[in-house]
């Protein structure tokens, strides 16, 4: 807290400054003398307080009051008042002066007037904070603030400022050796802004500009734990290497279609070598839509030209489940090689209760907790087979069927429970916002949030 203090008797504003420093509070005091030259640095420095005599010369207390008012609204401006002066005091309050202080001043009253501005300042920082992150709280659960320090910062857009995040919060506080303006936690992140140099990346000056930074920021990271070293979040494929892509894929759903597991060996190698250049987002997209299209494949007779929303919004929720590339890679590797050696076996004459089995256990859990792979495993079945098997009996694929569980559950949600549509999204098992409400519109002709209002419920 930047706090100056004025008066045209340097042995006032001497005891004064004393005392604020004695005070033992985040406070910077400036000396700024009296008069023009006291305005011109009030203006420079833009305090969080001015602490200002009435009666002085060549600029008296009501006049500096008025042009801090113009120049900088936001500066709270306390006079220092005699006995004798009690009605310019009066006079100041009514020109939009914080308060007077009668002098000699007691430093029990200045201790008071900090702690006012700084519990003023903390909850109007909290308000901006969560009016600027109102759209990140809306998809993903609300940020939460921990800890509030220097204000000032986050309002002062001649500072830039940066965020440092970390999973665990007693590491994040001891990495910081900036000016810390607060601590916050978002989707399992600890992170802190702190004021820095301007020659840093992914800064800041607004408050406005924050909520693109930490997604900004978010992807980084993300991106980084994703590939297990240090990457570069622009890198991306290029047109050729997409086109390549899309040939190497068809290639794979050939081989599954033609039950080749030595050529479907050979190209899945090929597809995943490929992807070591993509970014993590078109790696996850890649090879979520492969997925999707794979279970199309492995699960009816007939080739496809479309990949349906619902599916590539389960197999993308898959996909972002493994939080690293090599996890992604086995398991890529694993459901589609060894689902086609699992088909090549299987054996028709399967039992007839495995449908009823399916539904029984899905019905058990939360949306998000069912996947193909969970209950497969249940049944000590390769997912694959059960996925061939549930469509041959029920005339359904089972991620459609899952699809339609999970939605009914956020239905009853959004009636019943004042989450945040984000909140609902990932309890039923969509990390991704935007797929659930697409899915969700397409079943329902509504989105989520005009589904809730549509019943009387209020967004959480």
């Amino acid at each position: 807290m930047k706090i100056c203090v004025v008066d045209d008797e340097s042995a006032v504003r001497s005891g004064i400054i004393y005392k604020l420093n004695s005070l033992k509070k985040n406070v910077e005091v400036f000396d700024t003398g009296f008069g023009h030259s006291a305005l011109h640095l009030i203006r420079s420095i833009r305090p969080d307080i001015v602490i200002t005599d009435i009666l002085m010369p060549e600029l008296d207390g009501l006049e500096l009051l008025r042009q801090i008012k113009v120049s900088l609204p936001a500066t709270r401006v306390v006079l220092l008042s005699g006995y004798s002066e009690f009605e310019y005091a009066r006079q100041a309050l009514e020109h939009g002066a914080m308060n007077y202080l009668l002098k000699p001043v007691d430093p029990t009253k200045l201790l008071e007037l900090i702690t006012i501005v700084e519990e003023e300042e903390k909850a109007t920082l909290e308000h901006d904070f969560r009016h600027q992150t109102a759209h990140l709280s809306e998809q993903s659960g609300t940020i939460d603030i921990l800890e509030i320090d220097h204000t000032a910062l986050w309002f002062d857009t001649n500072v830039s400022k940066k965020i440092v995040l970390n999973r665990e919060l007693d590491h994040l506080k001891k990495s910081l050796d900036e000016p810390l303006v607060l601590i916050f936690a978002y989707k399992g992140v600890y992170g802190a802004i702190v004021g820095c140099t301007r020659q840093e990346k992914e800064t800041f000056m607004r408050g406005s500009e924050f909520p693109n930074v930490l997604l900004l920021k978010l992807a980084s990271c993300e991106e980084r734990r994703f590939f297990g070293a240090v990457t570069d979040l622009h890198h991306r494929g290029s047109e050729q290497q997409l086109k390549l892509a899309v040939h190497i894929r068809h290639s794979i759903l050939l081989n599954v279609k033609e039950m080749n597991i030595v050529g479907l060996e050979t190209q899945l190698g090929e597809y995943i070598q490929l992807l070591q250049g993509f970014s993590m987002h078109q790696v996850r997209k890649e090879c979520a839509f492969l997925m999707a299209a794979l279970d199309e494949a492995m699960t009816t007779k007939y080739d496809i030209s479309v990949v349906e929303e619902d599916k590539l919004a389960y197999w993308t929720s898959w996909v972002n489940q493994h939080n690293d590339w090599d996890d992604l890679k086995r398991r890529l590797g694993k459901f589609v090689v060894g689902g086609v050696k699992a088909l090549a076996g299987l054996d028709h004459s399967q039992p007839g209760d495995i449908v009823e089995k399916v539904m029984q256990i899905v019905s058990r859990y939360k949306g998000a907790d069912i996947n193909l792979e969970s209950v497969a495993a249940q049944l000590y079945m390769h997912p694959v087979t059960l996925s061939r098997i549930f469509k041959q009996q029920t005339g359904e694929n089972f991620i459609r069927y899952v699809v339609r569980h999970r939605l009914k559950q956020a239905e009853k949600l959004l009636q019943e429970s004042g989450r945040k549509v984000g909140e609902i999204a990932e309890v039923v098992g969509y990390t991704d916002y935007k797929y659930f409400s697409v899915l969700f519109k397409q079943h329902y002709g509504m989105s989520p949030s005009e589904y809730r209002k549509k019943h009387g419920v209020t967004d959480g």
